[in-house]
């Protein structure tokens, strides 16, 4: 599955705002500016808990031709909104099981206590990690 392909039957093509080999586990967001400029959606790393959340990246990559933003199409990732399962990395703290979640600025995720207006939290631990550990994440983003 390549970046561009968020499920078997999307058809969507984005951009990739940076190198996502070392990726993998982190929130990939859409990045509002550049998707104007460029005139397609332009994904990066999550930089705020109030970006707009994507997917997870399974198997981060190159962009193809080694410039950016350009298409990755042997990146993967996961879908977020529907309601899939998946390893997503703990960031500061760790996570415990049930705790919300949300992205933190390098990408990986904390608990999400007393989320602000435009937080989005993306789901739900379903095992605990500490921090930059794998854990399993339950999607259900909801935006505060």
């Amino acid at each position: 599955m390549a970046l561009a392909d968020l499920n078997p039957r999307s058809t969507l093509k984005f951009l990739a705002k940076t190198d996502l080999s070392a990726a993998a586990g982190k929130l990939l967001t859409v990045n509002i500016s550049d998707s104007t400029t460029y005139g397609v959606t332009v994904l990066e790393l999550a930089n705020a808990s109030t970006d707009l959340p994507v997917g997870i990246v399974v198997v981060g990559a190159a962009s193809d031709s080694g410039s950016y933003p350009d298409y990755s199409t042997s990146c993967e990732i996961y879908d977020t909104l529907i309601g899939c399962f998946d390893g997503a990395i703990a960031g500061a703290g760790g996570v415990t099981v049930g705790a919300a979640v949300k992205s933190d600025a390098s990408g990986t995720f904390v608990i999400s206590t007393s989320p602000g207006a435009g937080v989005f939290t993306v789901g739900y631990a379903l095992t605990a990690a500490a921090a930059g550990e794998q854990f399993t994440i339950k999607f259900a983003v909801e935006k505060n």
